[in-house]
């Protein structure tokens, strides 16, 4: 059952890399792979091997077709979020880690870094609300 398991792909490399360690090459990496995906949304076709490696340091996550209507995890929920802001549907994610434990930090603590540092927070519901209010509207 797809709704139970990760997402997880591929683990990929832009072929100019080096180690493919680095933030610069993860960096490249990131940024081609949006770059392919939106010349093969716009009908541009695409030539992945051609640009791309594996195994790499950059994991593909693979988010569900109907994302949000299927599958409500972390993956669905920032490409759906991608979706909303009329973007190209490809998106960085990683998790905000606890600098005393390791762990992943908490909701309220991730709100405080927020703020903290002037960001905006926004929460699964959030996004999960605003999908719902589009689709009701269609």
């Amino acid at each position: 059952d797809r709704k139970n398991h990760s997402s997880f792909s591929l683990w990929v490399n832009h072929r100019e890399t080096y180690t493919g360690i680095t933030d610069r090459d993860r960096a490249l990496t990131v940024t081609a792979v949006a770059g392919e995906v939106e010349r093969s949304l716009n009908g541009g076709g695409h030539d992945f091997a051609a640009h791309f490696r594996t195994p790499g340091h950059v994991a593909l996550l693979r988010a569900a077709d109907r994302l949000l209507d299927e599958r409500r995890g972390q993956t669905e929920l920032s490409v759906a979020l991608a979706v909303l802001a009329g973007i190209t549907p490809v998106v960085t994610i990683c998790e905000m880690l606890d600098d005393e434990t390791g762990f992943a930090l908490s909701k309220d603590d991730a709100v405080s870094y927020a703020e903290e540092h002037g960001l905006v927070f926004i929460g699964g519901q959030d996004v999960l609300d605003r999908w719902e209010s589009r689709r009701s509207a269609e």
